[in-house]
């Protein structure tokens, strides 16, 4: 019982001891038995036929003459079908002691008591000699008036049609639609008896067959090796039974009797190999195909997604399933595939299955909570009408219409008000549905399901096949999978509070990313300042570098990010193309045709770019450590990666306006919402309120870049253990790091290099010398000195008390100055006495030429490089540094110690 009413059980204990005198008199009914005349006016329409049935003095009826008297009333009137009407009234107990909700019961009491008249017309017309005991027969009174009836304009098969139409159309009205709902169900239980009973009788048969039949004799072939199976083409598993002596000698029997069971369809015929003497016979027993266990599937009327239902199972092995199809789009053009040459994708079994449903109880609660809907809009004045429902994993949508006249504005202020009155933590109200002229109204589901990443991949298998990266998100209010393409956002911003379920939906993009793509598709950057939370993948083949938990590493590897998709662009405005997909259909031929004879000949220019997925944990952990920095580096990326395959995922738990700016939400057009902590965060992430009153687990609401329409869904759950699985299987494989990330040096923002002065605030520099030469520290001494405001001014002081140069907070007092003039002078000397030193050695590296490199290597074979254009120095931007870069071609021809010699160069001038 869901809840308790006295009033409700007292009148269903009531009829239930009424059910069961009826069907005691019923059942110790005697037509002999003396009965008692009815009371005026029934004893006009009812008296009992002494003449055929003489009474007697002495009553058998085991509930005494009021039994007898009702027994053979009902009898008369109704016939067997007086059955019928005392099992009615038990099912009438049941469902009141189950709290069932009965809507329009006028409509189901007329229903019930034309499905009486059809069940009383059909036994006259069919057996209507049989009768219980009066005269009236099989179908009562009732039934010999329909009779009559019927057989006088449409004979007994006509009438036999009416008949069963009035019952089946009764019962329709009575029971609204539960009977093809109980008769699908009672279909199956028959299909699975007959199934199971037709299985054990074939085997029963095939076990005790007699041994006695003529049988052909098997030929020996000789145990022969792996590799060589020719022998065996001409034999087929379907006619040939197998035994394995225990000798080295192999006997294929063929066995004709297995014919003799080819008719029957759920059968297979399974090979058992069993290890046997050679003298004793074998015998194969087939087996019945085992089947994996299918779902209940929703018998009512309230729209739900197909894909809810258990798909059927794919025969054959994983490869040839729909995890084929899904993976049918990797097999691409790779210059990296020999590097993850024994890496392979893993199965879909790894994941877990999707939970059943009850969708008995999921359909009462939502006829239950649109009657409640409708009840609380009337009481506020206003004729709504739910003319639709959508279920979801969590939530349910109610769709309603408004009646002429009623203004959108006022049903969108009661969500507080509707959530009372389900009984339900929030609800939210979407006016109007895109598309449509009604309302949506989302309430939470009493029972909430978990979405598998198992289930989404298979309900999007033709969908995701046609994407570059693929991403699982989840289910959507109608439970359509939410799967959706990283390189069309093309960068994701993720926000939600602690336990809103962001990490896990972190673990969701990574996990998809593995389960459809290769490391040479997609690599992996991944920023974790929580140092646990993305340790469990340190070990996959996709990442380009170790998991970064170092945000000074984070900064210098978004730098790195910036340079390499400036690297891209170039190499795509050399090769004529737009974006890395059209760049990776090239070939490699195409790609050395484009680019010209000289630059063809460069073994380091890649004929293939995957992907580059960067995803950081915590980004307002970043903006506190690197600031301005990291700030310029994520907006550079987000408007410009897109077409060189470089793309963001960034995720954060303080979604406010520090940490997500204007100019990174502004590049970040695709968002994801969590539940969070106030209306004000959730405008900041999706520029309108609502991600306040989401469930949280999971609970989410997604923009989709480029416009204003927010989808609300539930996020896919991935457990630890699965988790561990995928990683496992695809670490196998060894990681290649990339070497320019792993030697990327951090700079040091603490030291007073004039460099690293300068990127804190131009003025910086200016500040520490009017500090030291006024021998204080003070904001007001800045504002005056350099003519600024006051917020500058305490910046530079405190980057000042952070570089060790004045002293903490005094008071009102001016800070102390803790470095002199002189010690200020002697680092900036130093300083650029080690710029000097590093512009010197620039300046003779930039000396080599073609005729210094003939004299250290005499015998190795240089080409054309004895001209001085073929070394192609590349000077940067900024003069402080310069970039050397020699071209392989410059050693295509040259012998291993030549090529060892400039790798030694390399490094030297490096350090």
């Amino acid at each position: 019982m869901s809840e308790r009413n006295l009033k409700q059980d007292l009148i269903a204990l009531a009829i239930g001891a009424f059910v069961v005198f009826l069907t005691t008199a019923l059942l110790t009914y005697h037509a002999n038995d003396k009965v008692e005349p009815l009371i005026s006016p029934l004893n006009h329409l009812y008296q009992a036929d002494v003449v055929q049935y003489p009474q007697s003095t002495f009553v058998q009826n085991m509930c005494g003459p009021l039994g007898a008297t009702t027994a053979d009333l009902l009898f008369s009137l109704f016939g067997f079908g007086a059955c019928y009407l005392v099992g009615s009234l038990g099912v009438l107990v049941v469902a009141l002691l189950r709290r069932v909700e009965v809507d329009s019961p006028a409509i189901r009491i007329g229903g019930w008591a034309v499905s009486c008249v059809g069940v009383c017309t059909c036994l006259a017309l069919t057996i209507p000699l049989a009768t219980p005991g009066p005269v009236y027969g099989s179908g009562g009174m009732l039934g010999a008036m329909t009779h009559t009836a019927l057989t006088g304009s449409f004979a007994t098969t006509g009438g036999l049609i009416i008949g069963l139409s009035m019952f089946f159309g009764g019962m329709m009205l009575a029971t609204d639609y539960m009977l093809i709902g109980i008769t699908t169900t009672a279909l199956k239980y028959i299909v699975k008896t007959f199934d199971f009973l037709l299985v054990s009788t074939t085997r029963f048969l095939w076990q005790h067959r007699p041994t006695g039949l003529p049988r052909r004799r098997g030929k020996v072939l000789d145990v022969i090796d792996v590799d060589d199976l020719s022998a065996f083409e001409s034999a087929t598993p379907d006619t040939l039974s197998v035994r394995i002596s225990g000798r080295d000698e192999v006997v294929v029997e063929e066995d004709a009797e297995l014919d003799a069971f080819d008719h029957f369809d759920e059968v297979d015929e399974v090979i058992e190999v069993d290890v046997v003497d050679e003298e004793e016979e074998v015998v194969v027993a087939p087996r019945r195909r085992r089947q994996r266990k299918k779902l209940p599937r929703p018998h009512f009327k309230i729209r739900r997604k197909q894909s809810q239902k258990q798909p059927p199972v794919a025969a054959g092995s994983p490869e040839e399933s729909e995890r084929a199809h899904l993976m049918s789009s990797l097999e691409k053009a790779s210059v990296s595939a020999e590097q993850f040459a024994g890496y392979e994708m893993p199965s879909q079994q790894l994941l877990d299955t999707r939970v059943a449903i009850d969708y008995d109880a999921q359909e009462k609660q939502i006829r239950k909570n649109a009657k409640t809907l409708e009840k609380t809009f009337d009481e506020f004045g206003f004729d709504v009408k739910v003319v639709d429902v959508e279920t979801g994993p969590v939530i349910a949508q109610y769709e309603v219409a408004l009646a002429a006249g009623l203004r959108l504005s006022k049903i969108s202020g009661l969500a507080d008000d509707l959530a009372i009155a389900l009984r339900v933590p929030s609800v939210r109200i979407v006016a109007p549905i895109p598309g449509k002229n009604t309302v949506g109204i989302e309430v939470p589901n009493a029972e909430q399901q978990l979405v598998r990443m198992r289930e989404v991949i298979e309900d999007a298998n033709g969908i995701s096949a046609k994407m570059n990266i693929p991403i699982f998100l989840g289910k959507d209010v109608a439970g359509n999978s939410l799967t959706v393409d990283l390189t069309k956002m093309p960068h994701l911003l993720i926000a939600g509070r602690t336990g809103s379920g962001k990490s896990v939906c972190l673990h969701t993009i990574i996990a998809s990313i593995l389960m459809a793509r290769k490391p040479d598709d997609v690599r992996l950057l991944m920023i974790d300042p929580k140092m646990v939370e993305l340790s469990i993948y340190s070990q996959l083949p996709h990442l380009m570098h170790p998991v970064v938990t170092d945000m000074k590493k984070a900064e210098a590897i978004l730098a790195w990010a910036v340079e390499k998709m400036e690297e891209r662009y170039r190499l795509l405005a050399l090769t004529k193309v737009r974006h890395v997909t059209s760049f990776n259909e090239l070939g490699e031929e195409e790609i050395r045709k484009r680019l010209g004879p000289k630059i063809a000949q460069m073994d380091e220019v890649p004929t293939h770019m995957p992907f580059i997925v960067i995803i950081a944990d915590e980004l307002a952990d970043l903006m506190m450590t690197a600031g301005k920095d990291v700030e310029q580096h994520i907006i550079r990326l987000a408007q410009k990666s897109r077409a060189v395959g470089i793309h963001l995922i960034l995720a954060t738990q303080k979604p406010t306006v520090d940490v997500i700016t204007g100019l990174i939400k502004s590049n970040l057009p695709a968002r994801l919402a969590f539940q969070v902590a106030s209306h004000m965060d959730s405008r900041v992430v999706l520029d309108e309120g609502g991600a306040e009153k989401l469930l949280g687990n999971g609970d989410m609401l997604f923009l989709w870049p480029g416009t204003s329409t927010v989808i609300r869904g539930q996020g896919t759950f991935l457990a630890d253990d699965e988790i561990q699985s995928l990683v496992d299987q695809c670490s196998q494989v060894e990681q290649e790091f990339e070497h320019e990330l792993v030697n990327l040096k951090v700079d040091q923002e603490n030291d007073l290099d004039p460099r690293t002065l300068r990127k804190r605030d131009e003025l910086y520099e200016s500040a520490i010398e009017v500090v030291l030469r006024e021998g204080r520290g003070s904001c007001s001494l800045l504002q005056r000195a350099l003519g600024i405001g006051y917020g500058r001014a305490a910046r530079l002081v405190d980057y000042m008390a952070e570089d060790g140069i004045v002293g903490d907070h005094n008071g009102s007092s001016a800070r102390e100055v803790l470095l002199t003039m002189e010690e200020w002078d002697a680092l900036q000397n130093a300083s650029e006495v080690t710029t000097d030193e590093e512009m010197e050695d620039a300046e003779l590296m930039i000396e080599y030429d073609s005729e210094q490199i003939d004299e250290d290597f005499d015998d190795a074979e240089w080409g054309e490089a004895e001209d001085d254009d073929d070394l192609e120095w590349e000077e940067q931007e900024d003069e402080e540094t310069v970039s050397i870069s020699i071209q392989s071609s410059l050693i295509a021809n040259a012998d291993d110690d030549a090529e060892d010699w400039a790798d030694e160069l390399d490094s030297e001038y490096n350090e």
